[in-house]
Protein backbone atom coordinates (compact mmCIF):
# COMPACT_ATOMS: atom_id res chain seq x y z
CA UNK A 1 0.00 0.00 0.00
CA UNK A 2 1.14 3.19 -0.05
CA UNK A 3 0.31 6.83 1.42
CA UNK A 4 1.63 10.10 1.80
CA UNK A 5 5.35 11.26 3.14
CA UNK A 6 4.43 12.00 6.73
CA UNK A 7 1.61 10.20 7.30
CA UNK A 8 0.84 8.97 11.15
CA UNK A 9 1.15 5.02 10.47
CA UNK A 10 1.01 3.94 14.31
CA UNK A 11 -2.46 3.49 14.45
CA UNK A 12 -4.39 3.18 11.59
CA UNK A 13 -8.19 1.70 11.30
CA UNK A 14 -7.95 -0.01 7.80
CA UNK A 15 -10.98 -0.80 6.18
CA UNK A 16 -11.37 -4.86 4.56
CA UNK A 17 -13.60 -6.94 2.57
CA UNK A 18 -13.21 -11.37 3.29
CA UNK A 19 -14.57 -14.18 3.04
CA UNK A 20 -14.11 -16.79 5.56
CA UNK A 21 -14.42 -17.14 9.31
CA UNK A 22 -12.29 -14.26 11.08
CA UNK A 23 -9.32 -11.82 10.10
CA UNK A 24 -6.74 -11.98 13.03
CA UNK A 25 -3.18 -10.13 13.61
CA UNK A 26 -1.16 -12.09 16.14
CA UNK A 27 -4.09 -14.31 17.07
CA UNK A 28 -6.25 -11.07 17.62
CA UNK A 29 -9.55 -10.69 15.68
CA UNK A 30 -9.73 -7.85 13.31
CA UNK A 31 -12.35 -5.50 12.43
CA UNK A 32 -12.71 -3.60 9.59
CA UNK A 33 -12.93 0.31 10.23
CA UNK A 34 -12.27 -0.37 13.88
CA UNK A 35 -9.02 -2.40 15.11
CA UNK A 36 -6.14 -0.02 14.95
CA UNK A 37 -2.61 -1.13 13.76
CA UNK A 38 1.16 0.05 14.29
CA UNK A 39 2.29 0.04 10.01
CA UNK A 40 5.42 1.27 11.11
CA UNK A 41 6.58 -1.97 10.08
CA UNK A 42 5.15 -4.93 8.04
CA UNK A 43 1.58 -6.56 9.61
CA UNK A 44 1.17 -9.78 8.85
CA UNK A 45 -3.15 -10.71 8.20
CA UNK A 46 -4.50 -13.99 9.06
CA UNK A 47 -7.35 -15.03 7.52
CA UNK A 48 -9.16 -18.58 8.69
CA UNK A 49 -11.36 -19.99 6.11
CA UNK A 50 -14.79 -22.20 7.91
CA UNK A 51 -12.90 -25.26 7.20
CA UNK A 52 -10.14 -24.09 9.70
CA UNK A 53 -7.19 -23.55 6.61
CA UNK A 54 -5.82 -20.35 7.16
CA UNK A 55 -3.87 -17.77 4.32
CA UNK A 56 -1.49 -15.06 5.41
CA UNK A 57 -0.99 -11.45 3.89
CA UNK A 58 1.38 -9.48 4.45
CA UNK A 59 0.54 -5.52 4.33
CA UNK A 60 3.23 -2.64 4.27
CA UNK A 61 3.07 1.00 3.64
CA UNK A 62 5.30 2.97 1.28
CA UNK A 63 4.94 6.84 0.37
CA UNK A 64 4.60 7.99 -3.15
CA UNK A 65 8.08 8.87 -3.77
CA UNK A 66 7.43 12.72 -3.51
CA UNK A 67 7.75 14.67 -0.33
CA UNK A 68 4.28 15.81 1.10
CA UNK A 69 3.12 19.38 1.80
CA UNK A 70 0.59 19.77 5.02
CA UNK A 71 -1.10 23.46 4.77
CA UNK A 72 -3.13 24.48 7.35
CA UNK A 73 -5.29 27.34 7.29
CA UNK A 74 -8.01 26.46 10.11
CA UNK A 75 -9.68 25.57 7.56
CA UNK A 76 -10.32 29.07 6.16
CA UNK A 77 -11.17 29.30 2.29
CA UNK A 78 -7.82 30.31 -0.22
CA UNK A 79 -10.60 32.36 -2.31
CA UNK A 80 -8.53 35.62 -3.82
CA UNK A 81 -5.78 36.07 -6.03
CA UNK A 82 -4.61 39.22 -4.40
CA UNK A 83 -5.84 38.40 -0.20
CA UNK A 84 -3.34 36.32 1.47
CA UNK A 85 -4.72 33.68 3.93
CA UNK A 86 -2.25 32.38 7.10
CA UNK A 87 -1.62 29.52 7.96
CA UNK A 88 1.11 26.97 8.72
CA UNK A 89 3.16 24.46 6.18
CA UNK A 90 5.16 21.14 7.15
CA UNK A 91 6.96 19.75 4.63
CA UNK A 92 7.37 16.04 5.12
CA UNK A 93 9.42 13.68 3.55
CA UNK A 94 9.59 9.57 3.52
CA UNK A 95 7.74 7.07 5.11
CA UNK A 96 8.97 7.85 8.63
CA UNK A 97 7.82 11.07 7.63
CA UNK A 98 11.07 13.20 8.54
CA UNK A 99 10.04 17.20 9.07
CA UNK A 100 11.78 19.01 6.12
CA UNK A 101 10.35 22.22 7.21
CA UNK A 102 7.89 23.78 9.70
CA UNK A 103 6.97 27.70 9.42
CA UNK A 104 4.66 30.18 9.18
CA UNK A 105 3.26 31.43 5.48
CA UNK A 106 0.35 32.76 3.97
CA UNK A 107 -1.20 31.45 1.12
CA UNK A 108 -3.40 33.02 -1.92
CA UNK A 109 -4.31 32.21 -5.58
CA UNK A 110 -2.38 32.68 -8.82
CA UNK A 111 -2.75 32.39 -12.25
CA UNK A 112 -4.93 33.82 -15.14
CA UNK A 113 -7.50 31.16 -16.56
CA UNK A 114 -5.58 28.61 -14.69
CA UNK A 115 -7.27 29.73 -11.27
CA UNK A 116 -10.54 29.06 -12.65
CA UNK A 117 -9.97 25.50 -13.11
CA UNK A 118 -11.05 23.21 -10.83
CA UNK A 119 -7.64 22.11 -9.25
CA UNK A 120 -6.05 25.80 -8.16
CA UNK A 121 -2.60 26.56 -8.16
CA UNK A 122 -1.31 28.90 -5.74
CA UNK A 123 1.66 31.35 -4.31
CA UNK A 124 3.05 30.85 -0.88
CA UNK A 125 4.35 33.97 1.01
CA UNK A 126 6.87 32.33 4.22
CA UNK A 127 7.07 34.04 7.35
CA UNK A 128 11.06 34.12 6.50
CA UNK A 129 13.44 32.96 3.93
CA UNK A 130 14.03 29.41 3.55
CA UNK A 131 15.25 26.93 1.16
CA UNK A 132 12.59 23.85 0.32
CA UNK A 133 13.74 20.65 -0.64
CA UNK A 134 16.99 22.10 -1.05
CA UNK A 135 16.12 24.89 -3.52
CA UNK A 136 17.59 28.40 -3.54
CA UNK A 137 16.09 30.28 -0.15
CA UNK A 138 13.43 32.40 -0.89
CA UNK A 139 10.10 33.43 0.88
CA UNK A 140 8.37 33.93 -2.21
CA UNK A 141 7.00 30.16 -3.76
CA UNK A 142 5.05 29.12 -6.75
CA UNK A 143 2.90 26.09 -6.59
CA UNK A 144 1.73 24.98 -9.53
CA UNK A 145 -1.36 22.87 -10.12
CA UNK A 146 -0.46 21.31 -14.00
CA UNK A 147 -4.21 20.60 -13.74
CA UNK A 148 -4.11 21.06 -17.75
CA UNK A 149 -1.43 18.92 -18.77
CA UNK A 150 -2.33 15.61 -18.08
CA UNK A 151 1.35 14.41 -18.05
CA UNK A 152 1.80 16.46 -15.53
CA UNK A 153 5.55 17.11 -17.17
CA UNK A 154 5.44 19.85 -19.57
CA UNK A 155 6.84 22.76 -16.96
CA UNK A 156 9.65 20.36 -16.17
CA UNK A 157 10.77 19.46 -19.54
CA UNK A 158 10.90 22.97 -20.55
CA UNK A 159 13.04 23.99 -17.25
CA UNK A 160 15.22 21.15 -18.76
CA UNK A 161 15.72 22.65 -22.05
CA UNK A 162 16.71 25.74 -20.78
CA UNK A 163 19.09 24.11 -17.99
CA UNK A 164 20.64 22.50 -21.02
CA UNK A 165 20.81 25.81 -23.38
CA UNK A 166 22.61 27.67 -20.51
CA UNK A 167 20.39 29.87 -19.45
CA UNK A 168 21.64 32.40 -16.74
CA UNK A 169 18.49 31.33 -14.31
CA UNK A 170 16.30 28.52 -14.45
CA UNK A 171 14.00 28.35 -11.74
CA UNK A 172 14.10 24.99 -9.56
CA UNK A 173 10.91 22.99 -8.99
CA UNK A 174 10.48 19.62 -6.92
CA UNK A 175 6.81 17.28 -7.38
CA UNK A 176 4.90 17.44 -4.13
CA UNK A 177 1.87 16.09 -2.90
CA UNK A 178 -0.30 18.88 -0.93
CA UNK A 179 -2.84 18.10 1.29
CA UNK A 180 -4.70 21.09 2.26
CA UNK A 181 -6.59 21.61 5.50
CA UNK A 182 -6.31 17.56 6.26
CA UNK A 183 -7.40 16.76 2.11
CA UNK A 184 -5.66 15.89 -0.80
CA UNK A 185 -5.62 17.84 -3.10
CA UNK A 186 -3.62 16.66 -5.78
CA UNK A 187 0.29 16.54 -7.36
CA UNK A 188 1.87 20.18 -7.52
CA UNK A 189 5.15 21.29 -8.77
CA UNK A 190 7.04 23.49 -6.63
CA UNK A 191 8.29 26.31 -8.25
CA UNK A 192 11.02 29.15 -6.93
CA UNK A 193 8.96 32.40 -7.71
CA UNK A 194 10.76 34.82 -10.34
CA UNK A 195 12.39 37.48 -8.83
CA UNK A 196 15.26 39.26 -8.41
CA UNK A 197 18.15 38.06 -6.31
CA UNK A 198 21.98 36.85 -6.29
CA UNK A 199 20.99 32.83 -7.08
CA UNK A 200 18.01 33.81 -9.62
CA UNK A 201 18.24 36.62 -11.34
CA UNK A 202 20.90 38.58 -10.56
CA UNK A 203 21.29 42.13 -11.27
CA UNK A 204 21.37 45.00 -9.09
CA UNK A 205 18.77 46.05 -6.35
CA UNK A 206 17.56 49.12 -7.08
CA UNK A 207 17.28 51.67 -4.41
CA UNK A 208 13.80 53.72 -3.80
CA UNK A 209 16.06 57.25 -3.59
CA UNK A 210 17.88 56.74 -6.79
CA UNK A 211 16.67 59.69 -9.53
CA UNK A 212 19.59 60.30 -11.75
CA UNK A 213 22.13 57.84 -13.82
CA UNK A 214 23.75 55.75 -13.28
CA UNK A 215 21.59 54.38 -10.46
CA UNK A 216 18.73 53.98 -12.23
CA UNK A 217 19.87 52.31 -15.32
CA UNK A 218 19.27 48.75 -13.45
CA UNK A 219 18.38 46.29 -12.18
CA UNK A 220 14.86 45.99 -14.13
CA UNK A 221 13.34 42.96 -14.61
CA UNK A 222 10.13 42.73 -16.46
CA UNK A 223 7.64 40.75 -18.47
CA UNK A 224 6.12 41.26 -21.82
CA UNK A 225 2.53 39.69 -21.62
CA UNK A 226 0.44 40.54 -24.49
CA UNK A 227 -2.21 43.12 -23.66
CA UNK A 228 -2.75 42.60 -20.56
CA UNK A 229 -0.88 43.41 -17.08
CA UNK A 230 0.33 41.27 -14.41
CA UNK A 231 1.21 43.76 -12.56
CA UNK A 232 0.50 47.08 -10.91
CA UNK A 233 3.24 48.98 -12.70
CA UNK A 234 3.68 49.06 -16.34
CA UNK A 235 3.67 50.68 -19.48
CA UNK A 236 2.49 50.46 -23.23
CA UNK A 237 5.00 50.40 -26.16
CA UNK A 238 4.34 52.39 -29.54
CA UNK A 239 3.21 49.67 -30.99
CA UNK A 240 1.29 48.49 -28.18
CA UNK A 241 3.69 46.24 -26.31
CA UNK A 242 2.17 45.64 -22.92
CA UNK A 243 5.00 45.35 -20.18
CA UNK A 244 4.62 44.76 -16.68
CA UNK A 245 7.50 46.12 -14.39
CA UNK A 246 8.24 43.29 -11.60
CA UNK A 247 10.61 44.26 -10.05
CA UNK A 248 11.24 47.13 -8.83
CA UNK A 249 8.06 46.13 -7.51
CA UNK A 250 5.23 48.82 -6.82
CA UNK A 251 6.81 49.68 -3.26
CA UNK A 252 10.25 50.29 -4.08
CA UNK A 253 10.44 51.81 -7.75
CA UNK A 254 9.75 55.98 -7.99
CA UNK A 255 8.67 57.51 -11.41
CA UNK A 256 12.00 58.40 -12.29
CA UNK A 257 12.52 54.52 -12.39
CA UNK A 258 9.67 54.09 -13.61
CA UNK A 259 10.38 57.09 -16.80
CA UNK A 260 13.97 55.20 -17.49
CA UNK A 261 12.59 51.55 -17.56
CA UNK A 262 9.47 52.52 -20.51
CA UNK A 263 11.70 55.23 -22.09
CA UNK A 264 14.44 52.35 -22.72
CA UNK A 265 11.89 49.79 -23.96
CA UNK A 266 10.51 52.24 -26.66
CA UNK A 267 14.00 53.36 -27.95
CA UNK A 268 14.93 49.77 -28.07
CA UNK A 269 11.59 49.27 -29.96
CA UNK A 270 12.07 52.28 -32.28
CA UNK A 271 15.34 51.59 -32.99
CA UNK A 272 13.84 47.85 -33.86
CA UNK A 273 11.72 49.79 -36.41
CA UNK A 274 13.85 52.16 -37.80
CA UNK A 275 15.16 51.86 -41.37
CA UNK A 276 18.35 51.16 -40.27
CA UNK A 277 17.23 48.24 -37.54
CA UNK A 278 19.92 45.99 -38.42
CA UNK A 279 22.91 48.19 -38.46
CA UNK A 280 25.27 46.76 -35.98
CA UNK A 281 26.13 50.19 -34.87
CA UNK A 282 23.45 52.50 -34.32
CA UNK A 283 20.55 49.45 -34.80
CA UNK A 284 18.93 47.38 -32.53
CA UNK A 285 21.78 45.50 -31.22
CA UNK A 286 23.02 48.33 -29.50
CA UNK A 287 20.09 47.74 -26.83
CA UNK A 288 19.16 43.84 -27.43
CA UNK A 289 21.17 40.76 -26.55
CA UNK A 290 20.68 38.34 -29.71
CA UNK A 291 21.89 35.16 -28.15
CA UNK A 292 20.13 35.15 -24.86
CA UNK A 293 16.47 35.73 -26.93
CA UNK A 294 17.71 32.56 -29.31
CA UNK A 295 18.37 30.44 -26.63
CA UNK A 296 15.05 31.36 -25.08
CA UNK A 297 13.18 31.47 -28.51
CA UNK A 298 14.62 27.92 -28.86
CA UNK A 299 13.69 25.98 -25.75
CA UNK A 300 10.31 27.47 -26.52
CA UNK A 301 9.70 26.65 -29.93
CA UNK A 302 11.01 23.00 -29.11
CA UNK A 303 8.16 22.64 -26.71
CA UNK A 304 5.99 24.26 -29.26
CA UNK A 305 5.09 26.42 -26.65
CA UNK A 306 1.85 29.22 -27.83
CA UNK A 307 2.44 31.20 -25.08
CA UNK A 308 6.23 32.04 -26.60
CA UNK A 309 5.44 35.28 -27.55
CA UNK A 310 2.52 36.15 -24.72
CA UNK A 311 5.11 35.99 -21.75
CA UNK A 312 8.32 37.00 -21.85
CA UNK A 313 10.41 37.79 -18.97
CA UNK A 314 13.39 40.33 -19.68
CA UNK A 315 15.63 42.21 -17.57
CA UNK A 316 18.09 44.97 -17.69
CA UNK A 317 20.74 45.65 -15.49
CA UNK A 318 22.81 48.66 -14.23
CA UNK A 319 25.51 50.54 -16.55
CA UNK A 320 24.69 47.82 -19.15
CA UNK A 321 22.95 48.79 -22.07
CA UNK A 322 21.66 45.73 -23.05
CA UNK A 323 18.11 43.97 -22.49
CA UNK A 324 18.43 40.36 -21.50
CA UNK A 325 15.60 37.88 -21.85
CA UNK A 326 14.69 35.38 -19.80
CA UNK A 327 14.05 33.30 -17.88
CA UNK A 328 11.31 30.56 -18.83
CA UNK A 329 8.18 30.46 -17.94
CA UNK A 330 4.81 28.58 -18.52
CA UNK A 331 4.60 25.41 -20.56
CA UNK A 332 1.20 23.73 -19.43
CA UNK A 333 -0.19 24.10 -23.02
CA UNK A 334 2.93 23.31 -24.95
CA UNK A 335 3.66 20.67 -26.92
CA UNK A 336 0.49 20.00 -28.69
CA UNK A 337 -2.08 20.39 -25.74
CA UNK A 338 -3.47 23.92 -27.30
CA UNK A 339 -6.86 23.46 -29.31
CA UNK A 340 -6.64 26.74 -30.79
CA UNK A 341 -4.05 25.97 -32.36
CA UNK A 342 -4.70 22.34 -33.61
CA UNK A 343 -1.60 20.11 -34.31
CA UNK A 344 1.55 22.08 -33.72
CA UNK A 345 3.87 19.40 -34.39
CA UNK A 346 4.95 20.27 -37.70
CA UNK A 347 4.14 24.12 -36.97
CA UNK A 348 6.59 26.91 -36.14
CA UNK A 349 5.41 29.29 -33.26
CA UNK A 350 6.79 31.82 -35.22
CA UNK A 351 3.75 31.17 -37.62
CA UNK A 352 1.22 29.56 -35.49
CA UNK A 353 1.90 31.15 -31.65
CA UNK A 354 -0.84 33.80 -30.50
CA UNK A 355 -0.01 37.31 -31.01
CA UNK A 356 1.58 39.92 -30.38
CA UNK A 357 4.45 39.09 -32.87
CA UNK A 358 5.18 42.40 -33.75
CA UNK A 359 9.07 42.28 -32.37
CA UNK A 360 9.95 38.58 -33.61
CA UNK A 361 8.28 39.27 -37.08
CA UNK A 362 11.14 42.14 -37.29
CA UNK A 363 13.74 40.39 -35.54
CA UNK A 364 13.59 38.02 -38.51
CA UNK A 365 13.78 40.50 -41.10
CA UNK A 366 17.27 40.39 -39.97
CA UNK A 367 19.93 37.75 -41.66
CA UNK A 368 21.97 38.06 -38.67
CA UNK A 369 19.25 37.63 -36.49
CA UNK A 370 18.36 34.46 -38.74
CA UNK A 371 21.87 32.72 -38.79
CA UNK A 372 22.49 32.84 -35.45
CA UNK A 373 19.22 31.08 -34.93
CA UNK A 374 20.65 28.49 -37.49
CA UNK A 375 24.10 28.11 -35.89
CA UNK A 376 22.75 27.77 -32.59
CA UNK A 377 20.38 25.20 -33.41
CA UNK A 378 22.92 23.41 -35.41
CA UNK A 379 25.29 23.45 -32.00
CA UNK A 380 22.69 21.80 -29.46
CA UNK A 381 21.21 19.43 -31.86
CA UNK A 382 23.40 16.30 -31.35
CA UNK A 383 24.87 17.66 -28.03
CA UNK A 384 22.35 19.00 -25.95
CA UNK A 385 18.43 17.77 -26.90
CA UNK A 386 19.29 13.60 -26.88
CA UNK A 387 18.66 13.35 -23.50
CA UNK A 388 15.20 15.00 -22.63
CA UNK A 389 13.62 11.64 -23.84
CA UNK A 390 15.47 10.00 -21.16
CA UNK A 391 14.28 12.67 -18.58
CA UNK A 392 11.06 12.28 -19.33
CA UNK A 393 11.43 8.92 -18.27
CA UNK A 394 12.96 9.92 -15.27
CA UNK A 395 10.50 11.92 -14.34
CA UNK A 396 7.74 10.20 -14.68
CA UNK A 397 9.21 7.17 -12.99
CA UNK A 398 9.45 10.04 -9.79
CA UNK A 399 6.40 10.48 -9.94
CA UNK A 400 4.73 7.09 -11.18
CA UNK A 401 2.85 6.53 -7.42
CA UNK A 402 1.91 10.27 -6.93
CA UNK A 403 0.26 10.49 -10.56
CA UNK A 404 -1.78 7.68 -9.19
CA UNK A 405 -3.20 9.61 -6.45
CA UNK A 406 -3.84 12.64 -8.47
CA UNK A 407 -5.88 10.94 -10.68
CA UNK A 408 -8.26 9.63 -8.50
CA UNK A 409 -9.10 13.07 -6.93
CA UNK A 410 -9.27 14.85 -10.48
CA UNK A 411 -10.34 11.39 -12.64
CA UNK A 412 -9.78 13.65 -16.13
CA UNK A 413 -7.92 11.50 -18.05
CA UNK A 414 -10.25 10.55 -20.35
CA UNK A 415 -11.75 14.65 -20.65
CA UNK A 416 -10.91 17.32 -22.35
CA UNK A 417 -10.23 20.32 -20.32
CA UNK A 418 -9.61 23.88 -20.57
CA UNK A 419 -7.74 23.65 -24.12
CA UNK A 420 -6.27 19.72 -24.47
CA UNK A 421 -5.59 19.28 -27.96
CA UNK A 422 -6.21 16.08 -27.74
CA UNK A 423 -6.55 13.02 -24.44
CA UNK A 424 -4.47 9.55 -24.62
CA UNK A 425 -7.30 8.25 -22.05
CA UNK A 426 -4.17 6.77 -19.41
CA UNK A 427 -1.05 8.79 -17.96
CA UNK A 428 1.06 6.15 -19.84
CA UNK A 429 -0.55 7.47 -22.69
CA UNK A 430 -0.06 10.73 -21.92
CA UNK A 431 3.62 10.54 -21.48
CA UNK A 432 4.48 8.58 -23.90
CA UNK A 433 2.43 11.20 -26.49
CA UNK A 434 4.51 14.00 -24.76
CA UNK A 435 8.10 11.64 -25.70
CA UNK A 436 6.87 11.15 -29.07
CA UNK A 437 6.03 14.45 -29.91
CA UNK A 438 9.23 15.88 -28.71
CA UNK A 439 11.33 13.04 -30.54
CA UNK A 440 9.64 14.29 -34.01
CA UNK A 441 9.35 17.60 -33.31
CA UNK A 442 13.37 18.17 -32.98
CA UNK A 443 13.50 16.46 -36.03
CA UNK A 444 11.11 18.35 -38.01
CA UNK A 445 13.06 21.38 -36.46
CA UNK A 446 16.19 20.74 -38.07
CA UNK A 447 15.09 20.78 -41.17
CA UNK A 448 13.55 23.87 -40.95
CA UNK A 449 16.30 25.40 -39.29
CA UNK A 450 18.23 24.87 -41.79
CA UNK A 451 16.37 25.55 -44.46
CA UNK A 452 16.34 27.90 -46.60
CA UNK A 453 14.25 30.16 -44.34
CA UNK A 454 16.70 31.14 -41.74
CA UNK A 455 19.19 31.81 -44.91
Amino acid sequence: ATTFSGTNLSALKPFFLFEGKEVTVNNKPQVSGVTPQNFQLPITYSIKAANGSTKQYILKFNDTNVPAFYISTNNVAIQSKVIYTAGYLKIKGGINGDSLFGGLMEIRGRGNSTWNLQKKPYKIKLGKKASLLGMNESKQWVLLANYADKSLLRNEVGFELSRKLGLPYTPSSKFVDVILNGSYIGNYELVEQIEVSKNKVNITEQNITSTTLPDISGGYLVELDGFAYTETVNFTTQRNMAVSVHYPDDDVINQAQKNYISAYFRNFESSLFSSEFDDPIIGYKKYFAIDSYINFYLVNEIMGNPDLFWSTYMYKNRNNDIIYTGPVWDFDISANNDQRIGDSMNKLMLDAAHQPKQWINRLMMDKVFRNKIRKRWNEIYNDKLNSIIPFIDVMAAKIAVSQKKNFTKWPILNERVYLNFQTAGSYTGEVNYLKNYLSSRITWLNTQFNSSRFD
